[in-house]
């Protein structure tokens, strides 16, 4: 029996098509199309947080009833306050840039190599507030380590949106191994 590439076609294209029908209908179905992650920003004097859609640049202000539903981004200015209380902050950045240069007392936990480097997580408390960042505004690592991190049940997690970049450039504590 010699099967046609005809033949092949239509059984590929239904297997296919039944596949994305049984995941559409399936309340546990893999997101085909991911939905882009709307940063809020944590207000830099309350606990009131400032939703924006970075596509639509609206402002929407929210109560975060002293619990945070997911991580929350800051500015600068937050970032550094955050700093001067003892928050943990990590640096979502590859270990050789966090060799080259890094926030004071900032720790290494590469997102590109969570796993290996996740022990960095081991001492600090769940309930420690935790200051993600990476090189800056075009860098989304940080949204990523925090997003995970904030999973993982750490309690207040914030993305530090200028990163590195801001931080330097404000003249705000620095180190290096070099």
């Amino acid at each position: 029996m010699k099967i046609q590439a005809k033949q092949v076609f239509y059984i590929l294209f239904t297997s296919t098509l039944l596949a994305l029908v049984y995941n559409w209908i399936n309340p546990n179905g893999i997101d085909l199309i991911k939905a882009e992650r709307v940063l809020e920003f944590a207000d830099d004097s309350t606990d009131t947080f400032l939703q924006t859609d970075q596509n639509t640049n609206t402002n929407v202000i929210g109560d975060s009833e002293n619990k945070m539903d997911e991580a929350k981004a800051i500015t600068l200015k937050k970032a550094y306050e955050l700093y001067n209380n003892n928050a943990v902050f990590i640096d979502a950045r590859d270990y050789v840039e966090f060799e080259i240069g890094r926030i004071k007392n900032a720790k290494s936990l590469p997102y590109v190599e969570f796993d290996k480097f996740k022990f960095v997580l081991d001492n600090i408390s769940y309930d420690t507030p935790i200051v993600t960042y990476c090189d800056g505004k075009e860098c989304d690592l940080s949204i990523h380590l925090g997003d995970k991190i904030f999973d993982m049940g750490y309690q207040e997690v914030y993305i530090f949106f200028g990163g590195w970049i801001d931080w330097q450039m404000a003249g705000y504590p620095i180190e290096s191994d070099e």
